[in-house]
């Protein structure tokens, strides 16, 4: 006696699913290629001028800090440490897996990482870092890497300095330290010293934060960069208006 096989139904995919499962995939091979090999961002504030300007579109290589640490020097792109971990308001999200949040508003993913930033690194772990009437100095020696720039004549005495380190006096902008770099941790300064919220600021720079490195300029749109403090507190308060052009000439312009 032969039993009769029952064919099997297979259930179909709600077609809702279907689109759901296709977006999540895209988004999460999308945010891992963000995050982890390369990304476009683009420089929103002039503390790196002349080397990077207001308006530069940059390809990052998010690799090259995998396989080697950054060297005095170097452009590092991280993430800035005073940002939250979490994205704000925090009863409006709920965490998923690692970066990748729910908006319970929306109830779409998203993926929340403290902002990059760029800056040079100057200080390298066990380094002595000090800044004298605006000259650095590492290790008790002068360091110039030809790439800085200082646009406020004034030099700002130690004396009425206001930077301070969990309430530790550490001096001005121009007369500052001196400062251990502790292990797995760096010392970055912005090119355009005068106007760079750096180190000075908000302290070491934790390796674990360094993102990776500005590779090219692949565009770049913008006013020209002002060369006196003057103008740039009337940039800022936007009372000064500049030519905006296509700056050609630093289209595909590698980033050293």
């Amino acid at each position: 006696m032969f039993r009769k096989k029952v064919k099997k139904i297979k259930r179909k995919k709600n077609i809702f699913q279907d689109y759901l499962e296709a977006i999540l995939f895209a988004f999460v091979v999308a945010m891992l290629i963000r995050n982890y090999t390369i990304q476009n961002f683009k420089i929103p504030s002039s503390s790196m001028e002349k080397t990077l300007l207001i308006g530069d579109y940059l390809i990052g290589n998010k690799l090259k800090y995998f396989f080697t640490d950054p060297e005095q020097g170097d452009i590092v792109i991280f993430y800035y440490p005073a940002d939250p971990e979490e994205p704000q308001p925090r009863k409006d999200f709920a965490k998923i897996l690692g970066p990748i949040y729910l908006n319970k508003t929306s109830m779409l993913p998203i993926w929340h990482q403290k902002k990059n930033v760029v800056k040079r690194v100057i200080g390298m772990p066990g380094d002595v870092v000090e800044v004298n009437d605006k000259r650095t100095y590492i290790n008790e020696k002068e360091y110039k890497y030809g790439k800085e720039q200082y646009i406020d004549q004034r030099i700002i005495p130690r004396s009425e300095g206001r930077i301070y380190w969990d309430d530790v006096f550490m001096g001005s902008r121009d007369n500052f330290g001196p400062v251990s770099v502790p292990q797995d941790q760096y010392f970055v300064m912005g090119d355009n010293r005068d106007v760079s919220g750096d180190s000075r600021y908000w302290g070491f720079l934790p390796r674990e934060d360094i993102a990776g490195t500005p590779a090219v300029v692949t565009f770049s749109i913008g006013e020209k960069p002002v060369d006196s403090y003057r103008d740039y507190i009337l940039k800022y308060q936007r009372q000064l208006k500049g030519k905006t052009s296509v700056r050609w000439e630093r289209t595909l312009k590698l980033i050293k």
